[in-house]
């Protein structure tokens, strides 16, 4: 199961109304649209912006970062 994190109201998304949509951040979901058409395209940005400080195989952070994604109903 994927941690809680907390984040500020700013990086939660919004529907085209203005509410808020706690299920995805603004990186994602904006404005009532998923900034991502395809998991592949997100998964290859999260590959090339984020930290790897476990120095772990492409593989395995794809691996790893899939398993998160595919918690949301987005990507089931």
């Amino acid at each position: 199961m994927a941690e809680k994190v907390m984040v500020t109201r700013q990086a939660i998304s919004r529907e085209p109304d203005g509410s808020f949509n706690e299920s995805y951040c603004t990186w994602c979901y904006t404005d009532g649209d998923y900034v991502y058409k395809s998991k592949d395209t997100l998964l290859d940005f999260l590959l090339s912006h984020s930290p790897n400080p476990g120095n772990l195989s492409d593989e395995e952070r794809r691996n790893q970062y899939d398993s998160y994604l595919s918690e949301l109903d987005h990507w089931k």
